[in-house]
């Protein structure tokens, strides 16, 4: 259904950059799912990093995206109408990205929303009207409902970073880095801080996946998030260091917990301000010591503990919700 001859373009992460390292992460299509759910239709994919250079019919566009791989392509063209929200702008990319040209459109389509404190205090900083809106993805629960919940248990890349040493070895550049900053010995990491919460049997029964996958096309992308999502929606369980997967349990009502470990620096870090309150969390220090904010039964987690999500994030996903609803119409 189009709404007043009125077209709508989303985003996607189609570009040679992705092509030449062919991967792409899947919490890219998800983070674009949120916002195609509002639109009444699509009427053109727009890769992120070459917004710049679209020409064609005006489009309306929900901007909800980590900005970004080429900050040199920023900001979209005229031809794109924008309804910035749930925005991150990442600290790698600070000296690059606001020029005058840049902080001229943000200004001109303020108040902008921002995923994170970090983000919205840079933007103030640079004299924009910001705010907190928190994650796109926190709204997926309009669409994806718990309605057929199996009793599987999902693993996505926990503790991503901290890597096992069959990992390390099938990547010898890493290897070689990690053992010049003294980060090899991670190794053991991961499996202490599961084998510290979680049983035997529900490791064991647990299915293993990863967020990051090869690069595929837009159309592609676009399956593999809806096919995900529904998997994560009848979950029994998720325990997961991606964020992506985490605000998406969150919004569907799937029992969540989020470890916090393994993020090394600021550019992962600076990605969660503002979004960590909202998670049962296992917190993880750099020696693999780790606390949990959330009580559960039992001395460890088992396939019949019940984990209830908190729901702070709900007035956030509903403003979220009605402020796409009312960019559409």
């Amino acid at each position: 259904m189009q709404v007043n001859n009125t077209q709508y373009g989303v985003l996607t992460y189609e570009s040679d950059i992705y092509v030449k390292r062919n991967w792409i992460n899947l919490g890219d299509y998800v983070q674009s799912t949120a916002a195609r759910q509002f639109l009444p239709c699509v009427n053109e994919y727009i890769p992120r990093d070459h917004m710049n250079t679209y020409s064609g019919n005006k489009v309306k566009m929900i901007m909800n995206a980590w900005y970004m791989d080429i900050p040199e392509n920023f900001p979209p063209s005229e031809d794109i109408t924008p309804l910035y929200v749930s925005i991150h702008i990442n600290s790698t990319i600070v000296d690059k990205i606001f020029t005058p040209a840049s902080i001229e459109h943000f200004k001109k389509h303020a108040p902008i929303g921002c995923r994170d404190f970090y983000t919205r205090d840079l933007l103030i900083s640079k004299g924009i009207d910001a705010y907190y809106s928190g994650c796109m993805t926190l709204t997926l629960g309009n669409k994806y409902k718990r309605d057929n919940v199996t009793d599987d248990v999902y693993f996505i890349d926990v503790m991503y970073d901290s890597m096992s040493l069959p990992e390390l070895i099938s990547q010898p550049l890493r290897f070689g880095k990690r053992l010049l900053n003294g980060r090899a010995f991670e190794f053991n990491h991961r499996s202490k801080v599961l084998n510290q919460f979680f049983d035997s049997e529900l490791l064991k029964h647990a299915k293993y996946e990863k967020q990051i996958i090869p690069y595929l096309s837009a159309d592609e992308g676009f399956k593999l998030a809806d096919e995900f999502l529904r998997k994560l929606a009848n979950a029994k369980l998720v325990v997961t260091s991606r964020i992506h997967t985490a605000l998406p349990c969150l919004a569907m009502g799937t029992p969540v917990i989020f470890v916090n470990g393994g993020f090394k620096n600021k550019v992962d870090n600076c990605r969660f301000d503002g979004l960590f309150d909202f998670f049962n969390r296992i917190d993880v220090d750099m020696n693999a010591n780790a606390t949990a904010n959330f009580e559960f039964d039992g001395k460890k987690i088992g396939m019949n503990t019940i984990i209830k999500n908190k729901t702070l994030h709900e007035q956030y996903a509903n403003e979220l919700a009605d402020k796409c609803k009312s960019f559409v119409v």
